[in-house]
């Protein structure tokens, strides 16, 4: 591992424990518990990029810890985007019924492009090319 990336993983570590931290701290106030629960997703990708997202592309074994994060992570984004793939179906029956049909459309392409995400998730690009060559690598990798 080259010096830059244990400095890396070093500041992502340390910043997500002292995001932790902060979220208790929230979280023990009451009133702040919402920014708390908004900090998981943060300190989750901060943990995954520090500790596992470096193996991605390789053959090392699969720790269990690594496994529960990415399957964790997948279930939390087929219901997240799901969830969001639903409302703006349901968006676009609404505005159907309306008959703001331009509107309709813009929303059953939202309501396709969030269930893609939902299922495939997104890849390494920028474009939609190559979400269900990297799904399908990460399912192999993590399947067993």
């Amino acid at each position: 591992m080259e010096r830059w990336e244990i400095m890396e993983r070093t500041v992502l570590i340390a910043a997500g424990i002292a995001l932790i931290g902060w979220a208790a701290w929230l979280l023990w106030d009451g009133e702040w518990a919402v920014f708390a629960i908004m900090m998981a997703p943060i300190i989750y990708w901060l943990f995954w990029q520090a500790l596992f997202e470096d193996k991605l592309g390789s053959d090392q074994p699969i720790s269990r810890a690594e496994r529960l994060m990415y399957w964790t992570f997948i279930w939390v984004r087929r219901l997240f985007m799901g969830g969001i793939s639903l409302a703006f179906l349901a968006l676009t029956v609404m505005l159907v019924v309306d008959g703001m049909h331009l509107g309709a459309l813009i929303a059953a392409g939202l309501s396709l492009g969030a269930g893609w995400t939902a299922l495939f998730g997104a890849g390494k690009n920028a474009s939609m090319c190559d979400d269900l060559r990297s799904h399908r690598y990460r399912v192999k990798r993590y399947q067993k």
